[in-house]
């Protein structure tokens, strides 16, 4: 399309937000455009930097983070912004040529940072596609897009409030990757710490914050709609190095074979009927069913000890009072009469997915490093249908 290709290899375009001072030396955000022809090993400014889409008066100041993809059908290039202004909005951009930018529509109510938008299928079928807007915050709505219009199913659960694919305390501006092979989408946030050090660099670790564990996005049909599960990538697999697996036995029984297994990262499942209140015990970290309210319970202390003193470590003018609680609450309905739990941990990571990725939640923590204990407490009667503990190699 830019016409800048060398040979056969394929030229990478990059649409990206850059600042500069307006008149008032208040900075005003603008996008800009860059191309490679070797890989992305270089990267050549398109009009030596100059916008392509110029800062918006009369919105927000920040108007950034544009998520860029491609619709085959219309031979056409969009791309999704914050803009805010009086409705809060988002816009949409369309171009043929990847430089010459028009507005498609605005998107009241919507303005966040990192936003996403992609294209599911629905129920597994390609014939029913629908599309998602996501944001940083894990917030989304399932819609259909024309290419001129966005048409919204809503994006409120049956409390008022925003819904959300992510309910844990860290995981943040998540992205997918677009036109993946065999029609998947996978996504990938960040696990992020607002507290400086903790825990990474404070646990001696020569990297601060991270990534999360791959997920595959998938759009069901639900008794409230059509709704986004996600679950880990399946190439995850790779990564097993033993297994143990136990079936149709008491929690007192499972925590006999458990105790042979001490994995330090593990991909871990369970499946049982609610019989009362239990807890999980993985290295240490507490995962709490709490039967009555149907949802397994995280606290996550040690993060909200860290931020309370990040924030005292401010000047005094930009303290503010900390309202942050370390409980976070999974949804865990039944379904068949049943509960899965699956559990994923790193060195600083524990990472939950819930009925087939019904629901999720991410933390950042770092289990006590002595501690490769598995156990289930406080039911010792209750009745497992499975447990399945897989011990994971690094990745690296």
């Amino acid at each position: 399309v830019l016409g800048k290709q060398q040979g056969e290899v394929k030229t990478l375009f990059a649409l990206f937000t850059a600042t500069h001072e307006d008149e008032k030396g208040k900075a005003a955000f603008f996008q800009g455009g860059a191309y490679s022809t070797d890989r992305g090993r270089s990267w050549t400014k398109i009009n030596e930097g100059k916008p392509l889409i110029d800062h918006l008066e009369g919105f927000a100041g920040a108007q950034r983070d544009p998520k860029l993809f491609f619709m085959p059908e219309l031979k056409t290039y969009f791309f999704i912004m914050m803009i805010g202004g009086p409705q809060k909005a988002v816009r949409l951009f369309q171009s043929t040529d990847l430089m010459h930018w028009s507005t498609v529509c605005d998107i009241p109510n919507k303005f966040a940072e990192c936003l996403d938008m992609y294209r599911v299928a629905v129920d597994g079928d390609p014939k029913n596609m629908k599309w998602v807007i996501s944001d940083a915050d894990s917030h989304y709505e399932v819609g259909d897009f024309d290419g001129s219009k966005w048409t919204g199913l809503g994006d409120k659960d049956e409390k008022g409030q925003r819904r959300r694919f992510d309910v844990g305390d860290s995981y943040y501006a998540a992205q997918v990757f677009n036109q993946a092979p065999e029609g998947r989408v996978v996504q990938i946030g960040w696990l992020r710490s607002k507290a400086e050090g903790y825990p990474f660099v404070d646990a001696g670790m020569p990297f601060t914050q991270q990534m999360s564990i791959p997920v595959e996005i998938t759009l069901r049909t639900t008794a409230e709609g059509i709704r986004m599960f996600r679950n880990p990538v399946k190439e995850i697999a790779s990564l097993h190095a033993g297994t143990l697996e136990l079936k149709n036995l008491k929690a007192e029984d499972a925590n006999a074979r458990l105790a042979k297994v001490t994995p330090e990262l593990l991909d871990m499942s369970l499946t049982f009927a609610p019989a009362g209140n239990f807890t999980l015990n993985v290295r240490g970290e507490k995962i709490d069913y709490d039967a009555k309210e149907q949802a397994f319970v995280v606290m996550n202390e040690a993060r909200v000890a860290a931020e309370k003193a990040a924030i005292l470590k401010r000047p005094a003018e930009k303290q503010a009072p900390y309202t942050e609680t370390p409980r976070r609450a999974i949804p865990a309905p039944t379904v068949d009469g049943k509960v899965t739990l699956r559990v994923l941990m790193d060195r600083a990571s524990l990472e939950l997915f819930v009925n087939d990725g019904q629901a999720a939640a991410s933390f950042v923590l770092v289990p006590a490093p002595d501690n490769r204990t598995i156990s289930i407490e406080g039911n010792p009667s209750m009745a497992l249908d499975s447990a399945v503990v897989h011990e994971l190699k690094s990745c690296w």
